[in-house]
């Protein structure tokens, strides 16, 4: 791999990958950095709208993604004990398929890097930004292979904020770690694979 780029992007989800992609068909020498192997499992972001579906198609990842996408969502509901309510969803674009649906992160996420890898950006996966510093071109990113203990120093005259902003790194955008307190909130994640929920009938 090179190390000199017309942009670097730090961080592989779907912001990172999607303006690498872009860049990339439109000319650019870019590199994307993540610190994780992908395929990974993940416990955000797993419901795509209908409104996105037209640019995963834009992307090249539309027909792969809905063809592992779980069953169109019509209706939200939210239930406090014996009492729910509902909304409809958005009415979708003029193709069928595209409504809201399921997709597991760690699907999304291996097909859009793939989709910037094949646009022709170079993926450092799993590298660490270790440093950000100033040089002659613009920056100068140290980066650091997270197996081996290797160090690199990759330059681009722009680098692009596309990581996880609570997380601690050597860019500006990531803050210090705050020291944890028993108050703060705990997240969780739960996939249930026998349960029945009730059926929401939206009106119309």
């Amino acid at each position: 791999m090179q190390t000199r780029y017309d942009a670097i992007v730090v961080g592989g989800g779907p912001p990172g990958t999607t303006a690498a992609t872009l860049l990339a068909r439109a000319g650019w020498h870019v590199a994307v950095i993540d610190k994780a192997v992908f395929p990974r499992r993940k416990v955000c972001g797993e419901f795509i709208s209908a409104t996105t579906w037209p640019l995963l198609r834009a992307l090249g990842v539309a027909e792969p993604l809905l063809a592992i996408a779980g069953p169109p969502v019509h209706c939200v509901g939210l239930y406090a004990g014996d009492v729910s309510v509902h909304a409809e969803l958005s009415a979708p674009t003029s193709a069928a398929v595209d409504c809201g649906r399921a997709i597991g992160r760690e699907h999304l996420d291996t097909f859009l890097m793939q989709s910037a890898a094949r646009a022709g950006a170079e993926i450092w996966q799993p590298w660490t930004l270790a440093r950000l510093g100033i040089d002659e071109g613009g920056y100068a990113c140290t980066v650091s292979a997270r197996r081996t203990n290797q160090f690199r120093t990759l330059h681009a005259p722009l680098v692009i904020a596309a990581h996880r902003s609570w997380e601690r790194g050597a860019m500006p955008t990531q803050a210090l770690r705050q020291v944890l307190r028993a108050g703060d909130l705990l997240g969780f994640k739960a996939i249930s694979r026998t349960s029945e929920w009730p059926l929401i009938l939206c009106p119309g």
